[in-house]
């Protein structure tokens, strides 16, 4: 069996099945993580999430924002300039597809592997027990009636950077370290603002650049979000997948069973021009 993540689709298919064609995926044995942002922004976001759902359990996708934006949008939200999810909302199987992304985790762990996959990042004071914990209470909500008024939280600007000491602050909290994460501080003080691939001040760092995270004691995290960051593959404890399929750059699939870490990557050809 082999076992492939893949960051962030957008929308891409046509990349993610070239992608799927050049290692012979096959689900009858093999199995597809997915690092979340599976839609929105590239031209067949329907295509991706009716493809994804339809492999069952040969597909392992956890949420990212841009997956979190659209269960907000199918509640009522508002989109943003540059969404391409409206034909998601206007599909027949729309229901059965916003419920199937409503029960996608906010964390994967393979003990078996050793390794945890998120969408962007965990936090450094958060050990990977924390983390579960924390990611089973998120999902608990997003599979509740209550799911449309806690995913439209997340169409605010005015972000949380520390642990607040209210429950229900805390559970939206912890949703934005593991779907937006790209800086802190070694005590878990986040910046929400800065995007680019090295931080531009503000006393805070990669998340995963912190020596003393406690997470780092019990596994290796793959993750994507960070475009500008590209390919993260010199450290020990990650390996970034976002390479920016999206806009102009790739997508990019890493092989996770076996001592070999491949990684496989294809451009968007729908996408080029916004390199």
């Amino acid at each position: 069996m082999a076992v492939y993540a893949v960051g962030d689709i957008q929308g891409c298919f046509k990349a993610l099945e070239e992608l799927l064609q050049k290692v012979n995926f096959n689900p009858a044995h093999d199995v597809l993580w997915c690092c979340g942002d599976i839609v929105n922004r590239g031209p067949d976001s329907l295509q991706v999430l009716r493809y994804l759902k339809n492999l069952g359990d040969a597909c392992v996708c956890v949420l990212g924002n841009h997956d979190l934006q659209l269960l907000a949008y199918a509640a009522g939200g508002k989109t943003y300039l540059g969404d391409t999810l409206a034909d998601v909302l206007a599909a027949d199987d729309v229901e059965e597809l916003i419920t199937w992304l409503r029960f996608r985790p906010m964390l994967h762990h393979d003990a078996m592997l050793g390794w945890c996959m998120v969408h962007a990042g965990l936090s450094p004071a958060w050990t990977l027990a924390e983390a579960k914990k924390r990611a089973r209470k998120i999902e608990k909500i997003l599979r509740s009636d209550d799911w449309g008024h806690f995913c439209g939280q997340f169409q605010q600007k005015d972000y949380p950077r520390k642990e607040p000491k209210d429950k229900i602050t805390r559970k939206f909290f912890s949703s934005l370290v593991f779907t937006r994460t790209r800086f802190c501080s070694a005590e878990g003080v986040f910046d929400w603002s800065q995007k680019t691939s090295v931080s531009k001040g503000g006393n805070v760092s990669p998340w995963f650049e912190h020596a003393q995270a406690k997470w780092k004691k019990d596994c290796r995290v793959v993750f994507g979000h960070w475009a500008s960051k590209g390919l993260v593959c010199k450290h020990k404890h990650v390996f970034g997948l976002d390479t920016g399929c999206v806009w102009g750059g790739s997508l990019s699939m890493l092989s996770l069973a076996g001592k070999e870490r491949r990684v496989y990557s294809v451009k968007c050809k729908a996408c080029s021009s916004r390199a």
